[in-house]
């Protein structure tokens, strides 16, 4: 008998699988707060970078770090009534213009009440004078967006009264994050839509600042009768020659060196030993575009100092948090001494977020 009923049920499960999928509509229907929407009455950016500059926008700093970051914290003021509606304060913030990314959706915050005044909806003297203070010394340093028609005056009596509250939120800032202006886009909700007045936008510049680490303090060709070369690779810390982006924008690299005493032959000034240098490889480069090749850098005049006009760029653009590997080659025409020494400079410098080269890799 329980053979049958097992047999019976394997039987109605079959015939269960064959029905069509069944569709059950759904709705929901957002009801507003017990008063007014909210209305962000301002917002701003810290820690600027540059307090003396009391001209918007913020100014955020790049790290300079390997896989480093630097937080950015991110203030709103809303308004609403009763205050204590207010279910959610949040910014959005957009990737800057000038790279294939630009404009898109980067991340959001959300961001919770300064102190803790709203947890029970009592305003304390101490906190508003908190708020206050955050709020005009970002005022003073010309950090503030306004909404329209409100005046900093109106923000401070409206925090002073509890008729509006400050919210606080901070998010890391990678190390490679693309230079330039990031938009962000603050709204608040109190159970009810989104509004126009609930919104207010406004931006911070991330820096563009270049910078690359070296994993190399010297550079010795080593014992060589006309040629010498020293190869690179792309294992920071080990091995050749490596330079990694550290910075938030993409890099050439610049490169000088004296003659480390060789001189020149007379007549005609032929320098008695010359250099070459490259950026890159064919793995970094697989369709070419200038790394990879062997390049001719310019002397510098003096010994102990680069001359402003002999800086070589190579070529290669060397991409956000990149680590290429850089080859140095020596030729000697005429040498008298047993040995010689000298100096090399390296510098970076900023490269459009565009070029024929490869592709830039989203983050």
């Amino acid at each position: 008998m329980k053979k049958l009923i097992a047999i019976v049920i394997a039987i109605v499960a079959l015939l269960a699988m064959t029905v069509p999928a069944m569709a059950v509509d759904t709705g929901v229907s957002i009801s507003g707060g017990s008063g007014d929407e909210p209305l962000i009455k301002a917002k701003w950016e810290t820690p600027d970078a540059d307090p003396a500059d009391t001209v918007p926008p913020t100014q955020i700093d790049p790290p300079l770090v390997y896989q480093g970051n630097v937080p950015v914290e991110f203030w709103v003021v809303v308004a609403d009534n009763p205050i204590t509606d207010i279910s959610l304060v949040s910014v959005e913030v957009y990737h800057p213009s000038g790279y294939p990314e630009s404009g898109s959706f980067k991340f959001q915050v959300i961001l919770d009440p300064y102190m803790d005044a709203l947890a029970d909806g009592v305003i304390v003297e101490a906190e508003a004078t908190a708020a206050i203070n955050a709020f005009t010394t970002a005022y003073d340093d010309g950090l503030v967006a306004l909404h329209d028609g409100i005046s900093a005056q109106d923000v401070i009596d409206e925090l002073s009264q509890g008729e509006a509250w400050l919210w606080a939120g901070a998010y890391e800032m990678y190390y490679h994050q693309p230079a330039g202006d990031y938009k962000v886009d603050a709204f608040a909700i109190d159970a009810g839509p989104v509004s126009v007045d609930s919104h207010l936008i406004n931006y911070f510049e991330y820096v563009a600042t270049p910078a690359a680490a070296f994993d190399f303090t010297s550079i010795n060709y080593g014992s060589v009768t006309t040629d010498g070369v020293v190869s690179g690779d792309t294992y920071f810390g080990t091995g050749g020659p490596t330079m990694r982006n550290i910075g938030n924008t993409w890099l050439r690299l610049q490169v000088q060196q004296d003659d480390m005493g060789f001189g020149v032959t007379m007549p005609g000034s032929v320098w008695n030993v010359t250099y070459d240098a490259r950026l890159g490889s064919v793995t970094e480069y697989p369709q070419g575009g200038g790394a990879n090749t062997w390049y001719n850098p310019a002397f510098a005049k003096g010994p102990t100092s680069p001359d402003a006009s002999k800086w070589t760029t190579l070529p290669g653009v060397i991409h956000l948090c990149n680590t290429w590997k850089i080859d140095f080659s020596i030729h000697i025409v005429k040498a008298i001494l047993p040995s010689y020494s000298g100096t090399m400079w390296l510098k970076v410098i900023s490269s459009p977020f565009t070029g024929p080269n490869v592709p830039y890799p989203g983050l």
